[in-house]
């Protein structure tokens, strides 16, 4: 009997003001209602403020400020994604980014991961795809990670 599995990725496929976010469902800690932020002096423009979370402060960024190098804007963000952090040299534990709209899980194939045409070349994206009609980052945690523990 032929094997017809076919293999694929859960991940969370979340709306950013521009882009969407696509992640393996297991980054994300939690997605809550935009809660009210701490701000923050002297950080860069991608710098949303502080959130405490579970008795932590944690970083808030702009994803799309932190990868295109605009000042933040964050106004429309109705979600606080929330994510573990996955790089261990970079001590951040979690961290947070604003999105525009509530996370949909999608299961992705090697066949449905086609590369936009526009592929933005910057550290913190590994590749920009394109899903159906959307383009999504792939984003390079660990820079991001790295990123941050520097500025805290």
């Amino acid at each position: 009997m032929a094997d017809n599995a076919i293999d694929f990725i859960p991940c969370m496929l979340i709306p950013l003001q521009q882009h969407y976010l696509l992640l393996p469902n297991a980054t994300i800690a939690e997605v809550i209602p935009m809660p009210r932020l701490d701000s923050i002096n002297s950080k860069p423009d991608y710098w949303v403020g502080q959130y405490n979370w579970n008795s932590s402060l944690l970083p808030v960024i702009n994803l799309e400020s932190l990868v295109e190098g605009t000042p933040s804007d964050s106004a429309e963000a109705n979600k606080l994604c929330i994510l573990h952090g996955i790089n261990t040299t970079a001590n951040v534990n979690a961290y947070a980014f604003p999105c525009c709209g509530s996370p949909q899980l999608i299961h992705l194939t090697e066949s449905a991961l086609k590369l936009a045409p526009e592929n933005q070349n910057t550290q913190f994206l590994h590749c920009q795809i394109q899903i159906g009609n959307k383009i999504a980052y792939i984003p390079n945690l660990d820079t991001i990670e790295a990123t941050i523990s520097q500025q805290q």
